[in-house]
């Protein structure tokens, strides 16, 4: 129902062991790529009370990871996994155990939905810079090809 996340467009179906998606009480659902663009959602939202959110199971073995609520989730935050829209990675699991297991071989530090949030919050300003960075490089070779 929500193929493209509306903060950054990027894929959800291809980002789908990072998506979330946030249902808000006046029954908004916002579908998101990844734990950074949910914070956008939630920050962009403020009037409206969250009534239930979701995020990708990385414990999961499926082609695409089922949803999994964020109070059971564990998040594996500061891991070599890489991170999407985020340099510093946040991965969801459904079971703690999943979590320690990854833990054990990627590092980082185990935390739930909303430490996990307050780091999101944390990194957004580096992450923003870095993004508009990456997409004005990006431009700017798509110019130069276009050129040449």
């Amino acid at each position: 129902k929500r193929p493209n996340c509306p903060y950054c467009g990027m894929d959800r179906k291809q980002f789908h062991h990072s998506r979330m998606l946030i249902q808000y009480s006046d029954d908004l659902a916002d579908g998101t790529c990844s734990l950074h663009c949910a914070a956008i959602s939630l920050s962009l939202n403020v009037d409206r009370e969250p009534k239930a959110m979701w995020v990708g199971d990385n414990a999961a073995s499926d082609a695409v990871k089922p949803l999994v609520e964020v109070d059971k989730a564990s998040f594996l935050v500061g891991s070599k996994l890489p991170g999407v829209m985020t340099a510093n990675s946040k991965v969801a699991y459904g079971t703690e155990e999943a979590a320690k297991a990854a833990q054990t071989a990627h590092g980082g530090e185990l935390v739930k939905f909303d430490q996990a949030l307050l780091i999101a919050y944390t990194d957004m300003a580096k992450d923003v810079s870095r993004i508009r960075r990456n997409r004005a490089e990006r431009k700017r070779r798509m110019l130069e090809q276009q050129k040449g």
